[in-house]
């Protein structure tokens, strides 16, 4: 399945890079997410509660950042098993582009694949709820971002406590995918997918 979406954040260019590659800040962002660890420079580990119509599982997941050019862009390769629920594997290309010296373009497609009980689900389900999941997680991100003073990097706890997310609505389902595939959007669309 591929997936394709671009939003625009009221923060300069290098907070929304340091914003994507925090894992405090995508653990906040992703809805039913428990666990998103930095294990190298270069790899995540994560585990979510994923609920796709009638199926529902724990995720845990990997997450590599490929071809980096910092603060502008990178491609992100994930892999996430659920048990029998199945399986999502893929990668995201994710792209920064500074609109102004306060404004980010955000701009990211996705490639991924599913097997399992969720591949059964049908396209038009898991496109919905991938949709969804996407608007979630960056209505959190640019939530926390807006929140968060701008002179406090992400992920500095010992600054700033992490502001009230504002809870989504009972019919959107909680996912890894969303998390992971953007490490921002990018994450949610290749979990799904």
């Amino acid at each position: 399945m591929n997936f394709q979406g671009s939003q625009t954040l009221n923060q300069p260019l290098q907070r929304v890079w340091d914003a994507l590659l925090d894992p405090v800040v995508l653990q906040q962002c992703v809805a039913g997410c428990d666990k998103f660890e930095r294990t190298s420079d270069t790899e995540y580990v994560s585990s979510v509660k994923v609920s796709i119509g009638p199926v529902s599982a724990r995720f845990a997941s990997t997450m590599t950042l490929l071809e980096m050019t910092p603060p502008s862009a990178c491609t992100l390769r994930f892999a996430g098993q659920g048990g029998v629920a199945g399986f999502g594997k893929g990668e995201a290309k994710v792209a920064l582009t500074a609109v102004s010296a306060t404004e980010t373009r955000l701009d990211w497609t996705a490639d991924a694949q599913v097997g399992g009980k969720i591949a059964q689900l049908g396209a038009r389900l898991i496109d919905g709820t991938v949709r969804k999941m996407s608007e979630d997680f960056f209505q959190r991100f640019a939530a926390l971002l807006a929140a968060a003073p701008s002179d406090v990097a992400p992920g500095d706890t010992a600054s700033v406590s992490p502001p009230t997310l504002p809870t989504p609505p009972q019919a959107v389902p909680d996912s890894v995918w969303v998390a992971t595939l953007l490490v921002g959007a990018a994450v949610l669309l290749w979990w799904l997918a």
